[in-house]
């Protein structure tokens, strides 16, 4: 059986220096504009995009991205909206994306929630 394909690593098969990794907060500024920014940032030429999880105690983050997490949880942003929002864009962004958060998060929200709808994600190729 033939392995699914891992956007991760077909990006460094073809492209193994030199990779353009843009980061963003999810939600932020405002979360109805996540499709539009996934959409922009690989317009733009990103090679792979971190999705930031908001989290209300980012203190190792430093002061922007403390901010741009307030800002998007202050207007409803969850794990459950950002793992539905990635399944709507699934089909249409085609850079691999990348979580990146804290594990006070999974742990929240479970730990085996979190790697079903991650792995689900991720399948979807």
């Amino acid at each position: 059986m033939e392995q699914p394909s891992n956007r991760i690593q077909d990006l460094f098969q073809r492209k193994p220096e030199g990779v353009l990794n843009i980061y963003f907060t999810a939600g932020y500024p405002d979360p109805k504009d996540f499709p539009a920014t996934l959409s922009a940032l690989e317009e733009a030429g990103a090679d792979l995009i971190e999705i930031g999880m908001p989290y209300s105690d980012p203190l190792a983050d430093g002061p922007t991205i403390q901010e741009s997490g307030a800002a998007a949880l202050r207007k409803g942003t969850t794990l459950p909206w950002l793992f539905d929002q990635i399944q709507v864009v699934r089909e249409q962004i085609r850079t691999p994306l990348i979580l990146m958060g804290y594990f006070n998060q999974v742990m929240q929200y479970g730990e085996a929630r979190f790697s079903q709808n991650a792995k689900r994600l991720a399948s979807t190729d």
